[in-house]
């Protein structure tokens, strides 16, 4: 089953440089572990349009996510840069979306 997964990250007001080297670590760092490429949304209108950006990324299975996220979390460098990422998030979320037929809605 194909996932997509949306990331939402509001970033904590002062803090868009070190967010800005943060998210420089985190890209160099998913291309060494693997992680599938990712796109980077911005809001044009609605209620967070500062400081907030979406991830948006696509997964093979859920399996294939969770055997990632397990190599990410055992690797040195990646948890520095979540501790770094901590300090500069003010919430992040995650929604995990499933594509579903008009047949599965019975449509």
């Amino acid at each position: 089953m194909k996932i997509t997964a949306i990331e939402k990250v509001k970033f904590a007001t002062g803090k868009w440089e070190q967010a800005r080297e943060a998210m420089k670590t985190f890209a160099k760092l998913a291309r060494k572990l693997g992680f599938p490429e990712y796109k980077i949304y911005g809001a044009v209108s609605g209620e967070d349009v500062v400081q907030t950006l979406y991830f948006q990324t696509e997964w093979e299975s859920l399996a294939k996510m969770e055997t990632l996220m397990e190599k990410m979390y055992s690797d040195a460098e990646m948890r520095e840069m979540m501790s770094q990422w901590a300090g500069v998030v003010e919430s992040h979320g995650v929604t995990l979306l499933k594509e579903l037929s008009e047949e599965e809605l019975g449509i």
